[in-house]
C-alpha cells in the first residue's frame, strides 16, 4: 500500500494556477458540506458551477424535453450545431456521486462537446440518492440509452464523467452484443468499482476537491447503508466477463482516489481481447473537465478527448 499524500503535500504538486482554481471551488462549499442535509449541498453544488459558466459556443442550440421510456418519462437536454453534418450521436451522463448534478451542472461540458465535434449530443438526467437508491440511475440509464437508440442510425457512443461513466459503462456491459450497441464508451475520472481498497483510495485519500472520505459518503448515500460491498452487481468492475465490450478511452486524473479503478478497468478488458486506451493525466485533479476554461492542463486533456472521439469514426 502506498504511503498516503498528505493535505499539505498537494501545496507542492499543484501550481498556483491550479490552488487558485481549488480556492474559488472550497468558497462554495463548507468543510462540513458532506454531513449538510442533502439540498443544501446541491444547492452549493449548482452555485459553484454558475460561477465558472461561459457563453454557448457559436452556431450551437440546445432544447429540453421528456424522453418516454420503460421507466417513464426522463428529462434529457439536445445539444445541436447548426449545418454540421452529425457522424455520431453522443449520449452524455453527468457526474455528482450519484446525490448530486443534473442537465444544468454539465450544461457547459455538454455544449462544448457537441461545438468541437460537430455532432448531436443528449445529456440525460437521471434519478438521484438519497430519494432515489441503487439501482435506480442504473435503471434510468439504460432505459434512455433504449430510447434513444431507436430514435437514430447513427453510431451511439456513451459519455460520462465520475458516477456519469460508471453508468455510461454499465450500459455498454448491459447492450454488448445486442442491435443498436454502443460504438465506444468515453469514460472520464470514472466510478467503476466499489472495492475501496485499491491503493489509490489510501494514496490520495486527501487529494482536493474529491477525498476518499467524500466518496465513500457518496456510496453511502447511494446505497442507504454504510456498508459498501466491493463486488456489487451492476457496477462495471464486478462483472466477471470483460469481452465484447466497445472500443473503450479512460481519462483520469493523476491525484484522484479513483485513478486505480481506471487502470485495473482498462487492463481487465484487453486481457479480454478488446480495445481499451488509459489516458493518464498528469497534474490534474477529479472534476478538472469543470476547470476546462481556466487551467491549460484541463484545457488540454478536454482537447485530447474531443480529438479522441472524434478518431473513433474517422
Amino acid at each position: 500500500m502506498s504511503t498516503r499524500i498528505s493535505a499539505e503535500g498537494y501545496t507542492h504538486l499543484l501550481n498556483t494556477e491550479y490552488w487558485a482554481f481549488i480556492n474559488l471551488i472550497n468558497h462554495f462549499f463548507p468543510e462540513d458540506f458532506a454531513a449538510r442535509p442533502v439540498d443544501e449541498q446541491r444547492q452549493a453544488y449548482h452555485l459553484m458551477l454558475a460561477s465558472l459558466a461561459v457563453p454557448y459556443p457559436t452556431n450551437l442550440s440546445s432544447h429540453d424535453q421528456y424522453l418516454s421510456t420503460d421507466r417513464g418519462l426522463i428529462p434529457i437536454r439536445s445539444y445541436q450545431m447548426l449545418a454540421k453534418q452529425a457522424r455520431a450521436q453522443l449520449i452524455y451522463f453527468h457526474g455528482g456521486g450519484f446525490v448530486l448534478g443534473g442537465l444544468e451542472s454539465h450544461d457547459g461540458i455538454c455544449a462544448d462537446l457537441c461545438a468541437a465535434t460537430g455532432w448531436p449530443l443528449t445529456a440525460v438526467e437521471y434519478r438521484l440518492a438519497p430519494e432515489h437508491l441503487f439501482p435506480a440511475a442504473l435503471e434510468d440509464a439504460m432505459a434512455a440509452y433504449q430510447a434513444l437508440a431507436e430514435q437514430t442510425n447513427l453510431p451511439l457512443i456513451l459519455i460520462g464523467d465520475s458516477a456519469g461513466a460508471c453508468l455510461a459503462a454499465h450500459v455498454a456491459h448491459q447492450r454488448r452484443g445486442q442491435a443498436k450497441a454502443p460504438l465506444a464508451q468515453v469514460l472520464i475520472y470514472p466510478v467503476l468499482g466499489s472495492d475501496l481498497s485499491l491503493d489509490s483510495y489510501e494514496r490520495y485519500a486527501l487529494a482536493p476537491l474529491l477525498s476518499t472520505a467524500s466518496l465513500t459518503s457518496y456510496w453511502q448515500s447511494w446505497l442507504g447503508s454504510k456498508q459498501i460491498p466491493p463486488q456489487l452487481a451492476g457496477i462495471p468492475l464486478a462483472d466477471a466477463d470483460f469481452s465484447g465490450l466497445p472500443t473503450t478511452l479512460v481519462f483520469s486524473a493523476e491525484f484522484d482516489p479513483l485513478v486505480d479503478e481506471a487502470r485495473v478497468y482498462c487492463e481487465k478488458i484487453q486481457a479480454a481481447g478488446g480495445k481499451a486506451t488509459w489516458y493518464h493525466e498528469q497534474g490534474l485533479t477529479h472534476g478538472y473537465l469543470h476547470a476546462r476554461h481556466q487551467l491549460a492542463a484541463a484545457k488540454a486533456s478536454f482537447v485530447r478527448i474531443h480529438t479522441a472521439l472524434k478518431a473513433l469514426v474517422a
